[in-house]
């Protein structure tokens, strides 16, 4: 077939090469308050992670429980994924921030680490605590909710300070945030604690540090698993209404994506679990109550639930001891012992 034929009514094909025409031109240089900078960088994560380091190093301390501090962690090295999904999601940052690193040609601002520790570590933790103790797969789409709601407040405020922009075509967008980035990093967040909630009681000692790579890898999970339909269609020569489409599709998948987690790794619906509510879970997981008003709110989700003694859901859900073991599990040299031979009694 003749290329110029094909270039002419194929919307996949195009003449330019080089930098994806959705990326170019970028939007010019704007410069942000040093206010703002402050104000997003505690909006953003810095708040959050401050308060939680000490409740990680005491855990790590007085429990040996390391998890937390390994969480943290992990999150910031998932901040290095930034400037790839700034590429590829058209995000530009204003020009004078406090830098952290450069890659794929877009200059990170400091702000960004402490956000990842923030969402990917502390929020996906919590992920991993409700899927732990029990979840439902209507809690995963309350997970995914929360996820959704808090990243685009977050957001939300941080593009009307003038800290950074979406350009290009971003669907479902409503005061400069698009909400296809909600879903496919709110999607991220239960994605990484589902990962958590597998692996955490089936590493010991020193591979726990494995762990390190729980958030890097439940967030390209997310993006490049369900998410790639959205990116290679708001990177390509596709009208704009193909493109929205192929949005909504992705958002529609993610949705999806929480019913395939929790046939991995959740409650099974017809055995008994704690009854989250939105409310519950937002009251749970961002305003951290007392210990003894967290503990009524549990034993009342219990009740309400159906749980009864010996149906295996903790009674402490914050005790990591008393986490359930969730997800398949595999008998080393099944096949193996099935054929060796028994012993005969006479």
């Amino acid at each position: 077939m003749d290329r110029i034929l094909a270039t002419s009514w194929w919307p996949l094909v195009s003449d330019e090469q080089g930098w994806p025409p959705q990326m170019q031109p970028a939007p010019g240089h704007f410069e942000a308050s040093l206010t703002a900078e402050i104000v997003f960088f505690f909006i953003a994560g810095a708040a959050v992670v401050i308060f939680a380091t000490p409740w990680a190093i005491r855990a790590a301390v007085r429990a040996k429980n390391y998890i937390p501090l390994i969480v943290l962690g992990s999150g910031l090295i998932c901040s290095l994924l930034e400037p790839m999904l700034d590429l590829l999601g058209h995000l530009h940052w204003a020009s004078n921030l406090t830098p952290a690193f450069t890659n794929f040609g877009i200059t990170v601002p400091a702000l960004i680490p402490l956000c990842y520790v923030a969402f990917l570590g502390l929020e996906a933790y919590f992920c991993y605590f409700v899927i732990r103790n029990g979840a439902h797969r209507n809690v995963f789409f309350m997970l995914l909710g929360l996820g959704i709601a808090t990243d685009a407040l977050m957001e939300t405020i941080g593009i009307n300070l003038g800290v950074y922009l979406y350009y290009g075509v971003q669907p479902y967008e409503f005061l400069g945030f698009p909400y296809w980035w909600g879903f496919i990093n709110g999607g991220s967040f239960v994605t990484v604690g589902a990962v958590l909630a597998f692996a955490v009681p089936r590493l010991h000692g020193w591979s726990k540090l494995l762990l390190l790579l729980a958030a890097p890898f439940g967030m390209m999970v997310a993006y490049f698993g369900v998410g790639s339909i959205h990116i290679l269609a708001l990177n390509s020569t596709m009208p704009v209404w193909m493109r929205w489409v192929a949005t909504t599709i992705m958002m529609a998948m993610m949705v999806g994506w929480m019913v395939v987690l929790h046939r991995l790794v959740g409650r099974p619906d017809h055995l008994p679990a704690p009854r989250w509510t939105l409310w519950r879970v937002f009251l749970y997981g961002k305003f951290t109550p007392s210990r003894t008003t967290r503990m009524n709110m549990w034993q009342k989700m219990c009740e309400e639930g159906g749980v009864k003694p010996g149906d295996g859901i903790p009674t402490n859900p914050e005790d990591p001891s008393q986490a359930l073991i969730v997800g398949p599990t595999f008998i080393g040299n099944a096949a193996n012992q099935a054929r060796t031979p028994q012993p005969v009694t006479v």
